[in-house]
């Protein structure tokens, strides 16, 4: 069965977008692409079984998410969601402003060769974690299994359990989609990465408008804010001890993995 892939976006013209479709195909992966939800200027319309809560979004990170978040969340839930009902095995998605690396298709191939415990595993990631260095794939690759969330879903490869536990998770909007795959102990959903990384993004000025120095400051929110901050960090405690083995030993990695400029 063919690998697809969906290159998430505004506008499929763009010379970036078309390169990397370009080197999709190329690689043997059918890449097409999947049309953006627009959230720039007003919030999108939502489809059946779709909702948003701005009251757990308060609770999440005191403050509500903006159109543009919301729209890019309904983006990749779209994509993975018509990807499990085509029945597909695996499903590649990538946000439209990022480059391949030398050997992406190979890597693909190889991800989908991984067992069912493979859920995720992300192509980049935009922050400098401990992880555990597992084994080297045959395209080159070294796969890791980051112990805290790694930011970022400009690339990553979802097998049909995952692409499950992503749509599970996502009954009611209330964080930034990246941040409902660094939640993934609340969905025991199992997160890697590669070394280095397979793809970087081209530095532009982002559509999506975010939510810094507009927090909710009333006393109920910060109260349940600390709260749920409690409770999260109580869960993944736990997560942790339950698949120890799974995490651990960790080490941070030597400098930079990526070329994208906003690695932190």
């Amino acid at each position: 069965m063919p690998i697809n892939a969906w290159i998430i976006s505004l506008n499929p013209e763009a010379e970036t977008a078309q390169n990397l479709r370009d080197t999709l195909l190329t690689g043997g992966i059918n890449a097409q692409f999947f049309a953006a939800v627009d959230g720039r200027r007003e919030m999108p319309k939502f489809e059946v079984g779709e909702q948003l809560s701005q009251i757990k979004a308060l609770i999440y990170r005191k403050a509500k998410l903006t159109t543009s978040e919301v729209g890019c969340y309904l983006s990749h839930l779209r994509a993975i969601r018509q990807a499990y009902i085509q029945g597909d095995s695996h499903v590649c998605i990538f946000e439209d402003d990022v480059v391949a690396e030398p050997g992406l298709g190979d890597l693909i191939k190889d991800i989908a060769l991984l067992s069912e415990d493979f859920h995720l595993v992300r192509l980049m990631a935009l922050k400098i974690r401990k992880r555990k260095l597992l084994h080297k794939l045959p395209s080159g690759y070294t796969l890791t299994r980051p112990e805290r969330g790694a930011l970022g879903c400009q690339g990553y490869v979802l097998n049909r359990t995952g692409m499950k536990k992503m749509l599970n998770a996502s009954t009611a909007i209330h964080m930034p989609i990246d941040k409902v795959v660094d939640s993934f102990f609340l969905y025991d959903l199992h997160c890697f990465s590669v070394e280095p990384h397979a793809i970087y993004e081209q530095l532009h000025h982002s559509t999506i408008v975010k939510t810094a120095g507009k927090l909710d400051k009333r006393p109920w929110v910060k109260l349940i804010w600390h709260l749920n901050k409690l409770y999260r960090s109580a869960r993944r405690r736990l997560h942790y001890l339950k698949h120890y083995s799974a995490f651990y030993p960790t080490a941070k990695p030597e400098g930079k993995h990526g070329k994208s400029q906003r690695i932190r």
